[in-house]
């Protein structure tokens, strides 16, 4: 068998009188070491070792590289393999961090997933053992550390605080099950990043922690934490913040605090109803707002005057929601990107006509709508009076109207251009989604004909409204404008509407429960 090194470049030379000559040339062994440590930055763990084998230069290389991932997935195997074959693959990377001794680490990143997930009678004591590699990787002075670990047992893994004591460590990602211990107050730590996901936190004096001994801290990222009910941050050097929590059991009370903080996201969702909870935020260099879920039982945002873009997709029950979140809309006097999700389009539209004290920057607007309904149309109108400065919008709706009163053919072009709204003269780019009716198309025929500085139109319809739209393809528009046209076969009502009106008023008579909902076959209640 022949022998083909895999590191070697072979060279042919040919003198006089001599025969071919063939050299061998490890050409890895020849980079500078920061060369060669970028190109195994790229390759997985598994082949790093296997590489650290082909010369003593490689294993160098090998020993020494400053990035280190261990990914379970590379290994499909090990999922049900014995546990002695999974030992071999623990002893290899101890090993390795062993044999680093104290050389630097940049990035040691490990996705695990124990063995008693696939195996009920596994004896590996594998959370020890990952343990050790994350010691392993402070004594190695490691700067990003990522453990994403699928704990599958009924106590939390205990996590101490000894990560947070490593004065190299810059960025500290964990998603597992665990306890996280709050570290002392009287320490130091030089995190700018920290992202939580899963983890328990049972003492509030974490977030004091975080607020009194994280001095650089940038980024911060908690996401479905549990076990504590006060959350309060309090930092001058914090710039983003995400917090996904949808339900906390004990409710929450949210306090931040930070002169910096440009970006804010908040995905709260108050699924226990008689828990109270709060929010207070004072950010006034707050840049970015996405708030989804629900509101707060009581929040206080003052005044957002930095705001340039929000996001809001809050549920709104009752007037007095409805009250708040205007009011929170109208703390934000500067905002120039607005993305309104369904539920909080409906609410702002069915009021009827209001002052819009929050529209007069607003360049960029994206709304979600059941339909653009002729109830909905007057304020509609009352709400683009207020967007002078309006060049891009996107009306986005639902496939399958089942609104009640979903009539929506009542209003025409004619309509639209007597109302002389402004930002139709700044109008570059637009994008429709058809509902049912006529209103859709109407305005879209309003605002070609009229909008002369229109770079772009797209226009999302139903399969029978292609004759209509073969119309407007036809009327006068602007001359450098771009008008796309993109037929969704799953919107309308031909295919959809009456089979599921018909469907809704079966299921009256036969109530199903939530879990068949997800399983529905019109043909099982005798649709003809």
């Amino acid at each position: 068998m022949e022998h083909k090194p895999k590191l070697m470049a072979t060279v042919s030379r040919q003198g006089q009188g001599v025969h071919a000559e063939s050299i061998m040339i490890d050409r890895l062994s020849n980079l500078p070491d920061p060369i060669a440590h970028h190109i195994f930055s790229f390759v997985d763990l598994k082949d790093i070792v296997r590489v650290g084998c082909a010369s003593k230069r490689c294993r160098q290389f090998h020993l020494s590289t400053p990035t280190l991932s261990f990914n379970f997935n590379e290994f499909p195997d090990m999922k049900k393999s014995p546990c002695s074959k999974r030992l071999e693959v623990m002893n290899s990377l101890d090993r390795l961090l062993a044999h680093r001794r104290n050389d630097k680490l940049k990035r040691f990143h490990i996705h695990w997933v124990p063995h008693n997930r696939y195996v009920e009678d596994c004896s590996c004591d594998e959370s020890f053992r990952i343990m050790t590699w994350v010691y392993d990787a402070v004594r190695c002075k490691v700067e990003d550390l990522d453990l994403d670990i699928c704990v599958h047992q009924e106590t939390p893994l205990a996590l101490s605080s000894f990560m947070f004591l490593c004065d190299s460590l810059r960025s500290l990602s964990v998603n597992m099950k665990c306890v996280l211990k709050a570290p002392p107050l009287d320490s130091s730590s030089n995190l700018k990043s920290l992202n939580l996901r899963e983890v328990c936190i049972v003492e509030e004096e974490f977030f004091t922690w975080i607020s009194c001994c994280c001095k650089c801290i940038k980024e911060l990222r908690l996401h479905d934490i549990y076990g504590v009910q006060n959350i309060t941050i309090e930092s001058s050097s914090l710039e983003s913040f995400v917090f996904r929590c949808p339900g906390l059991s004990a409710g929450c009370n949210l306090n931040i605090s930070g002169e910096k903080l440009e970006s804010l996201h908040i995905y709260w969702g108050n699924i226990f109803l008689d828990r109270k909870s709060s929010l207070n935020l004072f950010a006034p260099n707050l840049k970015s707002l996405i708030w989804w879920g629900s509101l707060f039982s009581h929040q206080n945002v003052g005044k957002l005057t930095c705001l340039e873009k929000a996001e809001l997709s809050l549920k709104v029950k009752s007037g007095k929601e409805f009250d708040i979140i205007y009011e929170i809309l109208c703390s934000m006097p500067e905002v120039k990107v607005l993305i309104l999700h369904k539920e909080i389009t409906k609410a702002l539209l069915k009021e009827g006509p209001m002052p819009t004290l929050f529209c007069a920057r607003i360049h960029y607007l994206q709304m979600h709508m059941e339909g653009l309904f002729d109830f909905l149309v007057p304020a509609m109108v009352c709400f683009f009076r207020g967007m002078p400065s309006l060049n891009t919008l996107y009306l986005k709706s639902d496939q399958i109207t089942f609104h009640p009163e979903a009539r929506s053919s009542g209003f025409d072009a004619e309509f639209w251009k007597s109302q002389n709204l402004a930002f139709i003269k700044k109008l570059r780019l637009i994008n429709i989604e058809l509902s049912n009716g006529s209103n859709g198309i109407e305005l879209a025929r309003y605002i070609l004909e009229h909008a002369q500085n229109l770079e772009k139109m797209a226009i999302v319809h139903s399969p029978e409204q292609s004759n209509a739209i073969g119309k407007l393809n036809e009327s006068k528009k602007a001359p450098n404008a771009i008008v796309v046209f993109e037929e969704d076969q799953e919107r309308g009502t031909r295919k959809h509407g009456p089979r599921a009106f018909w469907l809704f008023s079966r299921m009256l008579q036969r109530p199903l429960s939530l879990d068949s909902i997800w399983s529905l076959n019109f043909d099982d209640y005798g649709y003809p």
